[in-house]
């Protein structure tokens, strides 16, 4: 079944929300469909290949983390967890805490995010499928040149925290933003809009132009031309964000987010090149150009392997 999304006035009257309705912006520009009970072939089709963000509602309904997963759960069972913020360290249960106590004037730490998930894979199995094939985990993808990037991690969150620049995700992978507990309103903003967004020269994924919530229009006047769209992910709902969609994402009350990239056959190619630009920045252009090579000619193997059932481990590849 699919639906288009509501207007976000309306649609904030079903969210038990630290936030008032007035402050989640309306929806100037297309809708993101929320959609259920779709095949993982109409979903590439509609979705993946032509590059559309969409809300899957009924993904991960096979997971035990959907209820299981509150906050006062990973006070109680992990209250002593190292995670880190920024430039300190905290205990999970003493961050949890501070954003729990936290308003949007005076947010808590932010972002705080358990990033070795061997624990707890088994709460968010399976992998659904409109998620997979994923080629991080097959043995012949150095892990070496995803320079240490994360592929699944479990962020907690609370009212008035914000991811402080638009970005997209590293090496152009696809994200998924899975919503265990709580509400995200996620901003995405059009394709074509880079000479809008301030791009980093030095990190072309990211802005320099940070607080894009509430920007300086002075420092950065252009932003005010960019378009984007909001949509609010609830509990039980997981968003696609195509590989290259700039988007920042903001809490709108206490959450727990799944948040996991995906490296596919359709946006192989702009890896590759993700990955050589970033040796040829640091001035490796000899290894970008072997790296390179070697990730073209393994691109179509990969395929191959794949048409007969490779790159399909529900396990997230930790298990």
């Amino acid at each position: 079944m699919i639906r288009h999304a509501c207007r976000w006035g309306d649609e904030m009257t079903d969210v038990s929300a630290a936030f008032a309705v007035e402050d989640v912006a309306p929806d100037l520009f297309a809708q993101v469909d929320r959609v259920s009970g779709i095949s993982v072939e109409e979903f590439v089709q509609r979705y993946r290949k032509p590059r559309r963000p969409v809300v899957l509602t009924d993904a991960m309904q096979d997971w035990a983390a959907c209820g299981r997963y509150t906050p006062e759960y990973f006070c109680r069972e992990y209250a002593d967890l190292p995670i880190r913020s920024g430039d300190r360290e905290y205990r999970l249960g003493e961050a949890i805490r501070l954003q729990q106590n936290a308003t949007k004037d005076q947010p808590g730490p932010y972002p705080c995010a358990i990033t070795d998930c061997q624990a707890f894979v088994r709460d968010i199995m399976p992998r659904f499928d409109y998620a997979l094939p994923n080629r991080h985990t097959h043995p012949l993808v150095p892990e070496l040149i995803f320079n240490s990037v994360s592929h699944l991690d479990i962020f907690f969150g609370g009212p008035g925290n914000n991811f402080p620049f638009p970005h997209y995700d590293f090496l152009h992978m696809h994200g998924w933003v899975a919503q265990v507990y709580g509400d995200k309103e996620m901003t995405l903003y059009e394709p074509g809009q880079e000479h809008l967004l301030y791009v980093d020269p030095k990190k072309p994924w990211r802005s320099s132009m940070e607080y894009s919530k509430d920007p300086d229009y002075e420092r950065y006047p252009l932003f005010r031309e960019a378009r984007s769209h909001k949509v609010i992910v609830h509990a039980g709902e997981a968003l696609f964000i195509p590989c290259g969609t700039w988007h920042t994402a903001r809490c709108l009350n206490a959450g727990i987010s799944v948040l996991f990239d995906q490296l596919e056959p359709s946006n192989w190619g702009e890896f590759v090149d993700e990955v050589v630009g970033l040796r040829r920045r640091a001035g490796q252009d000899a290894k970008g150009l072997l790296i390179g090579a070697y990730l073209r000619m393994l691109g179509p193997l990969l395929s191959v392997a794949e048409f007969f059932g490779a790159n399909r481990r529900s396990d997230w590849g930790l298990h």
